[in-house]
């Protein structure tokens, strides 16, 4: 089995935050994508529930996405949504059954 990490993460904003989050969300996006490690990072707007976003990524190891948590550009994502959240960001680590 691989070494390979997947992530789920969920922001739940305020009613209206929609406009204010996608734009946060941009800048982190672009940025960690060129990051070494990242194979895939994804976000998701539901089109239910406009303020309601959910990341998907995929990260070669443990490792990749540890130097991920410190990077400046996600420190500023989770610093800029904590006035436009409901909620922390939640966060799972998945880890594959089979």
């Amino acid at each position: 089995m691989s070494n390979d990490i997947h992530v789920v993460a969920i922001v739940e904003g305020k009613p209206g935050s929609s406009e204010a989050i996608k734009a946060l969300l941009k800048s982190c996006v672009e940025a960690t994508r060129k990051e070494e490690g990242c194979l895939q990072y994804q976000a998701h707007q539901d089109q239910q529930r406009p303020d309601h976003f959910i990341f998907v990524e995929h990260w070669s190891s443990e490792e990749a996405l540890q130097q991920h948590s410190q990077t400046p550009h996600l420190r500023a994502l989770v610093d800029g949504l904590s006035t436009l959240t409901v909620r922390p960001l939640e966060v799972s680590v998945l880890k594959n059954l089979y």
